[in-house]
């Protein structure tokens, strides 16, 4: 069974120095460079030999600055899984990313919810070139701060970011951490929260956001209280052609009020990854 805890003040924020060096100065060793080409021709990319293969090479030296899909990342390695596939697996969540660029040409609007170091938000950067948007939007202030250093060292101005959590009303929100992985963070709504809690209506337009080509939500449950809420509301503008969407934990299905969602606004499943569902709209 998964372990719930809250989120320690260490795990919402970037490690310290972990940012002040310029992208790569921690270029990978030649002994980190083998295991890692290594790891990428073979299905040791995958699974419990991920693990071990990771640590291997993060004893040899951390931080690692690696690029992923024409695109620069720091990698710290403490307990994020998301470092590891960038690390590791070339094609990492390739068919989700694709998909997603498929509708987000020159100049287009892509929205990321639960953004963590920028794994969508950087190659959709790259879709929408220089002239486009992207709204990156998470809870956790410190993988919000890696991602604005990714996008930095990438040349990717046109990437917003976004520190709240989102919601079907305003209100305030403290975080939980599930499996010790900074990639499975989820929020616990509290009216003393740590941060604010706001409808995507309203994230959008402080942004001055009128239109999106594209969307990915990944908030470990809470898809529901985000979407269902921005479908009544939103005008034909800002539905998305094109959804990436997390399955629900429980049943492995799509989560209920967005799959009828979905349905009445003429949305259609036309794929399914290991971990997201892929909707399209005509």
């Amino acid at each position: 069974m998964d372990v719930v805890r809250a989120l320690s003040k260490d795990e919402s924020q970037a490690p310290a120095g972990l940012l002040d060096a310029p992208w790569g100065r921690y270029r990978p060793k030649f002994v980190q460079r083998v295991l890692i080409a290594l790891a990428r021709r073979t299905f040791l990319h995958h699974g419990r030999m991920r693990l071990h293969l990771t640590r291997l090479i993060m004893r040899l030296g951390r931080p690692l600055d690696v690029e992923f899909r024409g695109c620069r990342y720091r990698i710290e390695g403490r307990n994020n899984l998301m470092d590891f596939g960038l690390l590791l697996h070339p094609s990492y969540n390739g068919r989700e990313i694709d998909f997603l660029a498929g509708a987000c040409a020159a100049g287009g609007v892509f929205v990321d919810i639960g953004a963590n170091i920028g794994l969508y938000s950087l190659p959709l950067a790259r879709a929408v070139g220089a002239g486009g948007t992207v709204v990156s939007i998470d809870a956790n202030p410190g993988v919000l701060a890696r991602l604005a250093f990714n996008a930095d060292a990438s040349g990717l101005g046109q990437v917003t970011l976004v520190h709240c959590a989102v919601g079907d009303h305003a209100g305030r929100a403290d975080l939980s951490i599930r499996r010790d992985d900074l990639s499975i963070v989820s929020i616990a709504e509290r009216a003393d929260g740590e941060m604010p809690m706001l409808p995507l209506l309203n994230i959008l337009a402080d942004q001055g956001v009128a239109r999106i080509d594209a969307l990915k939500i990944d908030i470990e449950g809470h898809e529901d209280a985000a979407l269902v809420p921005f479908f009544a509301g939103a005008d034909e503008n800002l539905l998305p052609s094109r959804v990436v969407l997390e399955y629900a934990a429980i049943d492995g299905g799509d989560y209920p009020g967005c799959a009828a969602a979905f349905d009445r606004l003429g949305y259609k499943l036309v794929g399914r990854t290991r971990n997201n569902s892929l909707y399209q709209r005509s």
